[in-house]
C-alpha cells in the first residue's frame, strides 16, 4: 500500500482559531472535519519566532540554540540535516510548494553569487523539489489572474493585496474591512490549492509521495475575498486578553513590548479580528477543496496529513500584534495528525493535551515511513501517541527568541536572549540580560500571563528549579555539530 504525506502549514494561525479547538465562533468546518478523522493536539510549541526560524526548527528538527539560524534571512548551517535530505535518501522525492524561508549558508556559495553579499531567504532546503515558489503571489499567479481576464494593473504585490476600498476613502473603517479585488475563487490561496491538487493528480496511483504544502494565510496582507470579509460581525468579537496596565509596567521589557501599543481603539481590534477570522474561513475552504480531491482520487486513505502553523498571532492580545515575545498567542499553534494506519483507530476523533513541540513534526513523518531519523534530529515522534500509547507526549516545553534585531534600548545585543520553559502549572522566562527580570506565570489561575510571580519570595523554589530545568536543557541540545563530527573518529 502506498505511503504518502501531506504536511500542511498556514502561517501565523492561532490555535484557538479552530472550532474544533472550542472557538464558538470561527467557521472551519474542514479542517474541523480533519481532527476528528484524526488527532488534535491541544498544547502544541513552535521552538521560536519569527517565520524563518520557526521554519528551520520544524524542518529540521532542531531547537534554536542548535540551528542558530536566529532570524529571518539568517544563513542556516548544515542545512543538508534536514527532513527533506532524509526523505530523498529514504527513496522519496520530495516536493514543496510555497516557500520555506531559508537563508543559504553564503560559505558554500560560488564567488559572485549575489546571496554571499545580501540578505535572502528565497531559496529551498537541499533535498525538495521546489514545485512553485509562491509567498505572498508569484509570476505563476499572476500570468493564472491573466488568463482569468484580471486587468494588467491589478498585476503587481501591492494593487492585488489592496483591498478594494471606495472612491471616498474608507470612512469609519480600516481598509481591511473591505474585500478583495479578486473573486474568492481566484485568490492565491486558491490558486496554490489548485496547484496542489493537480500535482497529487500527477503522481503515479501505486507510488508514495510528500508533498511541502505552505499558505501564506492569515499572514498578512490582512485581506479576505468576499463574502470572507463580512463573514465575521466585528461587534461579536471576543474580548482581548489585555489589561491596561500592561501599557504602564516599568519592566524594560514591557516597556519595550508596548512602545508603541497595537490595535488599541475598539473599532481598530475588533475589525482586525474580524479579518482575521475570515482568513482562516477563506483557508479553511480552499483545504476542504484540496482533502475532497485526495477522497476523490483514493489517496484519502492511504495519506498522513499534519496541518500545523508556524507561530501565532497577538490580534490585540497583550496590546501586541502579529508575533515575537514570550506569550501563548504567539508561541501556541494547532496541530491535527490524521495517521491513515488502522492502528491509529482508537484515538481518532480525541485532543490529546499532552506536550508536542514542532520539532516533532519531522521525526513523526519519519517513523510513519520507516526512514530512519538522521542523528542530529531533536524531536519526538507523535506516532507512539497517535496509536494509543499512554505518557507517550512531553510533559514540558522549550522556547528562545533572539530578538536582537529588535534593538532594545539600553540592551546588549549580544544579551538580547530570552528562553522560555512551560508545563501545564508554570511558565518561566528568563532573559540574558540582568536587566531584563524574569517572568513566572501560574496558568493555573493566570491563564492570560498578566501576573508576574518571579520576584515574590514565596515562588523562590519555582524560579530556581525552572532555572535549573533551562540550564539542563541548553547544555544538551546547543550547538554540537562538530563534536558529533569528531567522535566518529574516536
Amino acid at each position: 500500500m502506498p505511503k504518502n504525506v501531506l504536511f500542511i502549514i498556514a502561517d501565523q494561525f492561532r490555535a484557538d482559531c479552530l472550532g474544533a479547538a472550542g472557538n464558538p465562533l470561527i467557521k472551519t468546518p474542514n479542517l474541523d472535519a480533519l481532527a476528528a478523522a484524526g488527532v488534535l493536539f491541544s498544547h502544541a510549541f513552535i521552538q521560536t519566532t519569527p517565520c524563518g526560524p520557526s521554519r528551520m526548527s520544524i524542518f529540521n528538527s532542531r531547537y534554536l540554540c542548535s540551528t542558530r539560524a536566529v532570524e529571518n534571512m539568517t544563513p542556516l548551517p548544515d542545512a543538508d540535516d534536514n527532513l527533506a535530505a532524509a526523505l530523498r535518501h529514504g527513496g522519496y522525492a520530495p516536493a514543496l510548494i510555497g516557500y520555506n524561508d531559508y537563508a543559504i549558508d553564503p560559505r558554500i556559495l560560488p564567488a559572485g553569487d549575489p546571496r554571499t553579499v545580501s540578505l535572502s531567504y528565497d531559496n529551498v532546503l537541499p533535498g525538495f523539489d521546489w514545485v512553485l515558489n509562491h509567498t505572498y503571489d508569484s509570476s505563476e499567479y499572476f500570468d493564472w489572474l491573466r488568463k482569468k481576464g484580471y486587468p494588467e494593473e491589478l498585476l503587481s504585490h501591492k494593487a492585488i493585496h489592496a483591498p478594494a476600498v471606495p472612491p471616498q476613502g474608507p470612512g469609519d473603517h480600516l481598509p481591511l474591512h473591505y474585500p478583495a479585488r479578486y473573486r474568492v475563487e481566484h485568490s492565491e490561496c486558491r490558486f496554490l490549492t489548485e496547484v496542489a491538487t493537480d500535482w497529487i493528480r500527477a503522481r503515479p496511483e501505486t507510488g508514495n509521495w510528500f508533498l511541502s504544502l505552505n499558505y501564506i494565510k492569515p499572514h498578512p496582507p490582512r485581506i479576505c475575498a468576499a463574502p470572507y470579509h463580512q463573514m465575521y460581525d466585528p461587534a461579536k468579537m471576543p474580548a482581548a486578553n489585555r489589561r491596561a496596565e500592561e501599557l504602564t509596567d516599568p519592566q524594560v521589557s514591557k516597556r519595550f513590548m508596548h512602545h508603541h501599543p497595537k490595535l488599541v481603539s475598539e473599532r481598530d481590534l475588533r475589525e482586525t479580528q474580524a479579518c482575521y477570522y475570515g482568513m482562516i474561513s477563506e483557508l479553511d475552504e480552499s483545504l476542504g477543496l484540496l482533502f475532497a480531491e485526495l477522497k476523490r482520487t483514493g489517496r484519502w486513505d492511504d495519506t498522513l496529513i499534519i496541518f500545523s502553523s508556524d507561530h501565532g498571532e497577538y490580534l490585540g492580545d497583550h496590546y501586541l500584534l502579529d508575533k515575537m515575545y514570550f506569550y501563548d498567542e504567539t508561541m501556541r499553534v494547532p496541530m491535527i495528525v490524521r495517521d491513515p494506519s488502522n492502528s491509529a483507530d482508537a484515538t481518532r476523533g480525541k485532543q490529546f493535551n499532552g506536550f508536542v513541540e514542532s520539532i516533532d513534526v519531522a521525526p513523526t513523518i519519519l517513523q510513519h515511513l520507516g526512514i530512519p531519523a538522521p542523528e542530529r534530529f531533536q524531536g519526538r515522534s507523535l506516532l507512539p501517541a497517535l496509536r494509543g500509547e499512554a505518557n507517550a507526549l512531553k510533559t514540558e516545553i522549550f522556547y528562545e527568541d533572539d530578538f536582537r534585531s529588535n534593538r532594545v534600548p539600553g540592551i546588549d545585543p549580544e544579551r538580547s536572549l530570552l528562553w522560555v520553559i512551560r508545563d501545564h502549572r508554570f511558565k518561566y522566562v528568563q532573559f540574558a540580560d540582568e536587566s531584563m527580570p524574569s517572568f513566572l506565570f501560574d496558568l493555573k489561575s493566570d491563564a492570560g500571563e498578566q501576573v508576574n510571580l518571579a520576584a515574590r519570595p514565596e515562588h523562590a523554589a519555582t524560579v530556581a528549579d525552572f532555572c535549573q530545568r533551562l540550564l539542563r536543557w541548553r547544555m544538551k541540545h546547543e550547538d554540537h555539530r562538530m563534536e558529533r563530527w569528531a567522535s566518529q573518529y574516536r
